[in-house]
């Protein structure tokens, strides 16, 4: 038992045998498994997603429903419905070997049908309509055969009761934990195999392209401008970090806990930023000060931050920012790692983030 870096919790952390285990366990599911459809790496990166925003670093069983899985399905597959304009088609690149998978089908047509702006579908009469749809795909297809590993189950990251048909899975102990710890780690590898994967579907098609993989799983930076305004009309024309004023085009919304992190956009994460302090920052985490300023915004704009992100179509979800970017100091506290002041400075992060991010 150890103590948790994050608000000294006691902490029953796997062994590093039983993560090395979980590791090896997770490479053959990848290496091994069968995969028609992206559905079962869909999965794994889903339920990676929210071991950070709904786990703790406590080594406990973690219970997930099936409509918060398909919720972060959405999320994944809504950039990849939108068709690769180097394939020089108008349809979405195929994510089955068969007829197009399922999910892509209706991800495709809601963003047709409302906007290609996910902020605005989900506060559409449509949302509740797409969720069910595709967490009756994730019962069905991929949450009781990921573990299948040729006539095999292994079974480790939660039991299976495919024959009850539940509306949640509940993870073994340990399990959100590693997904927590190697996060970075598992979803790297996770998006490498699912864009093999997309590329061997659509190789006719694709032929050698590079930009494929940032195109299913980066950051559209054109969708960013739509931050400029509310950012800039909050920080008062001053950039985030060094408060410097702001001119013309030097500048550039910043992922406050950097994408390569945690590779989804929610709008409380965003900052405006000189792009000389954006790129010297770079992919490192903010110290103390810089964070206790993101906190301190997203709390004193509690009303009118998300009132403007909903009317400009923006995904925002403060609880889960503040969750991930907890997650995220954790990281580094555990690892004795540095976080970046300014130009080149880097320091030890230190214990103060602790009593910042306090709930």
């Amino acid at each position: 038992m150890k103590r948790d870096p994050g608000f000294g919790r006691e902490t029953r952390a796997p062994t590093a045998e039983e993560q090395l285990a979980f590791l090896r366990n997770l490479r053959r599911l990848l290496d091994e498994g069968t995969f028609t459809a992206t559905y079962k790496y869909a999965l794994l990166h889903a339920i990676a997603d929210l071991c950070v925003t709904r786990g703790d670093g406590s080594g406990e069983a973690l219970t997930l429903t099936t409509r918060e899985l398909a919720d972060q399905f959405v999320r994944l597959y809504w950039r990849q419905a939108a068709p690769f304009p180097a394939a020089g088609t108008n349809r979405p690149l195929k994510q089955n070997t068969g007829r197009q998978a399922a999910v892509v089908n209706a991800v495709r047509e809601a963003r047709a049908e409302y906007d290609p702006r996910l902020g605005r579908v989900e506060g559409s009469d449509a949302w509740p309509g797409l969720l069910r749809n595709v967490e009756s795909t994730v019962r069905r297809m991929p949450l009781w055969k990921l573990q299948t590993v040729g006539s095999r189950r292994l079974d480790f990251l939660y039991e299976d009761r495919a024959a009850e048909n539940p509306r949640d899975i509940t993870l073994r102990p340990g399990v959100a934990y590693c997904f927590r710890e190697f996060y970075s780690l598992i979803t790297d590898m996770v998006q490498g195999a699912w864009t093999a994967h997309v590329r061997r579907t659509n190789n006719a098609l694709l032929g050698p392209t590079s930009e494929l993989r940032e195109f299913l799983f980066g950051t559209d930076r054109r969708d960013l401008s739509a931050y400029r305004t509310i950012l800039e009309d909050v920080q008062r024309g001053r950039c985030f970090y060094c408060e410097g004023r702001l001119r013309g085009d030097a500048s550039a919304v910043d992922h406050f806990v950097p994408w390569r992190r945690y590779p989804f956009d929610l709008a409380h994460n965003f900052v405006l930023a000189h792009r000389g302090c954006n790129g010297h920052k770079g992919d490192r985490l903010a110290a103390v000060p810089h964070l206790r300023r993101w906190r301190t915004r997203n709390e004193e704009s509690a009303y009118d931050l998300p009132r403007r992100f909903d009317e400009a179509g923006l995904v925002h979800d403060r609880d889960a920012s503040l969750r991930i970017t907890r997650w995220a100091y954790e990281q580094v506290a555990t690892s004795g790692g540095q976080v970046w002041v300014r130009k080149d400075v880097l320091v030890p992060l230190g214990r103060d983030w602790e009593r910042v991010l306090a709930a």
